[in-house]
């Protein structure tokens, strides 16, 4: 993307402490490694880098998916060495807590198993930032071997929560609300993405019938001003990917400018800013930040509010969160004009 910075404000958004919790680790795969897997078919950077490229549709997102990155995750061992580079760029970006999903049913083609899975990726973390682990599945996956899977990783002790993830025009199935209330009953949190591809109304579907407790993504809620108020009323919060809704050409994200993030947080609306697919949008989460203060206005002090918003969400216990914000304001305190 064309998003670059002075160097002062550059500067200021790669210090600001801030959260990344909206990050698909196989959307996240690092350049660099799948060169090392295949020199010949990876030697030119993909098409979707180009600054005004636009997929047609979350289909051909996900044909690409298949073409670039289904072959390198298929061992523990491949995800701690993705993230051990994708966790590394989140420090160096200032993040000090990420959350991070992966696909679950990836599992059923793997010879490791879901706990030796997290594992790998908890011991790719840099020392310090705070890690929490998603298990990620589609509206349709509780079916077959996959049923058996989803019914297992809520006994998981280190897996952080689950999402809800994949094409949002798949119908809600009925055993969705049955999983997602037992996982909040084994203590692990629950997301689902919605307002992306399908409107405010299935914002509200799945908060009503999933009780989902943070949605990612979310943009589409500004079509009900209902949806809006319910979401500052209730603090729901949203995990918006500014530049992902661009290049996947969310309705009514024809331009940075016109980015209904804008109009969510002028109403209230609890938003943090992230990165979602990195590797598939050829965006950093620095990116974002530039994003949002060239096209749409921001300034530095409601930068600081949103990566506060991350903060506030974190699921980390209250003195943890205390101290993290208690350092975005200690360098926020001689940056930025009160």
């Amino acid at each position: 993307m064309p998003y670059t910075a002075d160097p002062d404000f550059e500067s200021f958004v790669r210090d600001l402490p801030k959260t990344e919790t909206h990050l698909h680790m196989e959307g996240a795969c690092p350049y660099e490694l799948l060169k090392q897997m295949d020199p010949v078919k990876y030697a030119n950077p993909p098409a979707f880098w180009a600054d005004d490229f636009r997929y047609e549709s979350f289909d051909q997102f996900m044909v690409w998916y298949g073409e670039y990155c289904a072959a390198f995750f298929n061992s523990a061992q491949r995800y701690h060495e993705a993230m051990k580079i994708v966790l590394g760029n989140c420090v160096d970006q200032g993040c000090r807590y990420v959350e991070t999903s992966f696909h679950l049913p990836v599992l059923l083609g793997m010879e490791d198993s879901g706990p030796t899975l997290i594992d790998a990726v908890r011991s790719a973390a840099p020392e310090g930032l705070e890690l929490r682990i998603f298990a990620g599945m589609c509206h349709d996956d509780y079916k077959d071997a996959g049923l058996e899977l989803i019914e297992e990783c809520l006994t998981w002790e280190g897996l952080d929560g689950i999402d809800l993830h994949g094409p949002e025009y798949i119908p809600l199935e009925s055993w969705t609300a049955d999983i997602w209330q037992r996982a909040r009953d084994a203590g692990k949190y629950t997301k689902a993405h919605a307002g992306e591809f399908m409107g405010a109304d299935f914002v509200d579907l799945v908060i009503d019938e999933i009780g989902a407790e943070r949605i990612q993504h979310g943009v589409r809620s500004v079509e009900k001003d209902e949806t809006v108020q319910r979401l500052v009323k209730e603090n729901i919060a949203l995990d918006v990917c500014p530049i992902s809704n661009l290049k996947l050409a969310v309705e009514g994200v024809t331009t940075m400018s016109v980015h209904p993030i804008r109009k969510l947080f002028d109403a209230g609306v609890k938003v943090t800013i992230n990165s979602d697919d990195p590797f598939f949008f050829g965006n950093r989460l620095s990116e974002e930040y530039y994003a949002l203060n060239q096209d749409l206005g921001f300034s530095k002090k409601e930068l600081t509010q949103i990566a506060g918003n991350g903060f506030d969400i974190a699921l980390v216990d209250e003195g943890a969160r205390q101290k993290l914000k208690d350092e975005l304001a200690g360098y926020c305190a001689d940056r930025i004009d009160s």
